[in-house]
């Protein structure tokens, strides 16, 4: 069985899914830039999520793995296996939006509320 390295959601970090990535023996998870106790970027984009998830396969010396990615990180999961095929065997999403309408941008964008995300994750 192939590596699976598991990516977080937004404003979230690894501890998300160490019950999940407990469970698997060929595991491993990852903090994006600005996230759990990484140092805060001067920007935010899955161009960067995604590099620095080459930087760390290439540090650990991973070839290719599987990605599980929970809504942001599915994100950069699908960013990577269009961009770096041969490093990334299969992407597994859950809770990553796929269709973006104007509706559903809309209802989206209505969440983005600073004061709110200052509430939820001081």
């Amino acid at each position: 069985m192939s590596t699976i390295l598991f990516l977080h959601g937004a404003i979230g970090s690894s501890n998300q899914l160490s019950k999940i990535h407990s469970r698997f023996e060929n595991a491993l998870t990852f903090d994006f830039p600005g996230h759990g106790n990484t140092k805060l970027p001067t920007e935010f984009s899955i161009e960067l999520f995604s590099q620095a998830v080459i930087d760390f396969l290439d540090k650990n010396e991973l070839k290719k793995v599987s990605i599980f990615g929970y809504s942001m990180g599915g994100y950069v999961g699908l960013y990577l296996a269009k961009k770096y095929p041969n490093r990334i065997e299969k992407v597994f999403c859950h809770g990553t939006k796929l269709l973006w309408d104007e509706e559903s941008a809309w209802k989206e964008t209505k969440l983005l509320d600073p004061k709110l995300i200052e509430e939820k994750v001081p």
